[in-house]
């Protein structure tokens, strides 16, 4: 979603309110995650011509589970409040700024950073999710297979030799 703020840029304390379906870019998403909808609603307001975006971020998305890979659908919400400004604006060190260029701002590379920090390093399709077998790749959750578990750490190899 593209936001036009050339009007709002205008009047210092303008606020307007923002609402809708986000489109997040290719070049954001070099991941496994596949984000099926993505919605924000909150607020711009300008604040001495750099603008403050607040609101609240929530959409669902697809990742294969961490044990046995199968697709799993997921859902996040997170808080947003960014400090945008124009490449020319003169802002601190200090602030985290999103830079834009022109009158228009791109709520998706707004919204990224705390859809970033939302996310887990890892999914799972159920909690007890048992993985795939590391010997024949079968799905242990749709079944047993009959591999033979028999890999002995060499270090315990002589307790083995106890239990025969």
């Amino acid at each position: 979603m593209i936001l036009d703020v050339q009007e709002i840029l205008k009047v210092d304390g303008a606020k307007i309110p923002v609402s809708g379906e986000i489109e997040l870019s290719a070049e954001l998403l070099k991941s496994d995650v596949t984000f099926l909808e993505v919605s924000f609603s909150g607020e711009l307001e300008n604040i001495g011509g750099v603008l403050e975006l607040r609101g609240n971020v929530c959409g669902k998305f697809t990742v294969p589970c961490a044990r046995c890979m199968k697709e799993t659908m997921q859902s996040f919400s997170a808080m947003v409040e960014e400090t945008l400004a124009k490449d020319d604006a003169e802002v601190s060190d200090r602030d985290a700024v999103i830079p834009f260029a022109g009158t228009s701002v791109d709520l998706g590379m707004a919204v990224w950073p705390s859809i970033v920090l939302t996310l887990d390093t890892k999914y799972l399709c159920q909690p007890d999710c048992k993985g795939l077998c590391i010997h024949c790749g079968a799905d242990l959750n749709e079944n047993p297979c009959d591999c033979k578990d028999d890999d002995i750490d060499p270090r315990l190899a002589g307790l083995a030799d106890l239990l025969q």
